[in-house]
């Protein structure tokens, strides 16, 4: 195995290690759970995806994905149904109302470094400030306890901006903008690498982090 694949994999179990931390507060979330959800929550055509779309998407084996989007149903986190009018063969997947509550916190909780929500929160609307007061917040874990709410996001964001931030020299003066000047290089040069060793997903996630965060 050459040196280059060898760390790239350690840095990607360590990068799944962190997501388990990030969603920890989050009941049944797990760094590959949400990137099927985050695919069918963003779709601009609604909360809904075929499931031919979130396995191109993805990279992934159908296989891998059938298990994923089953054990995601019987979570009631989503839900499964055929498109009887035009493709009979093809699956629909939709988030249901506690796969939206869900993907709300989970998101928080990646992109984001505010107090946890409570769940009676609009889940597709504007949340009104009211609702953002620490005291309202109602956190359950994995196991159905509850934890104290804590200001905490962007584990692994945070990660990869404070290891660019520390890698430039020359004062403060512009350092701000240009880590993640930085950063977008070594995101395109992983997408290089990536594509070179037979990688045809498509980018899930932000590319352009000197565009798209303030940070």
């Amino acid at each position: 195995m050459h040196p280059l694949s060898f760390l790239q994999k350690r840095a990607h179990l360590c990068a799944v290690a962190r997501g388990r931390e990030m969603f920890e507060l989050v009941a049944d979330m797990t760094p590959a759970r949400f990137d099927i959800l985050y695919l069918i929550h963003r779709n601009r055509s609604g909360p809904w995806m075929e499931q031919a779309a979130v396995t191109r998407m993805l990279g992934l084996a159908r296989q891998t994905v059938w298990k994923m989007v089953e054990r995601l149903v019987e979570l009631g986190l989503i839900t499964k149904t055929r498109d009887l009018n035009f493709h009979p063969r093809r699956s629909i997947l939709t988030l249901t109302e506690e796969g939206r509550l869900r993907i709300r916190e989970a998101l928080a909780a990646a992109f984001t470094e505010t107090e946890p929500l409570p769940r009676a929160a609009p889940a597709e609307r504007v949340v009104p400030r009211y609702w953002k007061r620490p005291e309202l917040a109602d956190v359950v874990t994995a196991n159905g306890g509850r934890r104290p709410s804590v200001k905490r996001g962007r584990e692994v964001e945070k990660i990869y901006t404070t290891f660019f931030w520390r890698r430039l020299y020359g004062g403060r003066r512009g350092k701000r903008f240009r880590h993640l000047s930085l950063l977008d290089e070594m995101i395109e040069l992983a997408t290089d690498v990536a594509r070179a060793l037979g990688d045809t997903s498509s980018t899930v996630y932000s590319i352009r982090f000197s565009e798209n965060h303030d940070h």
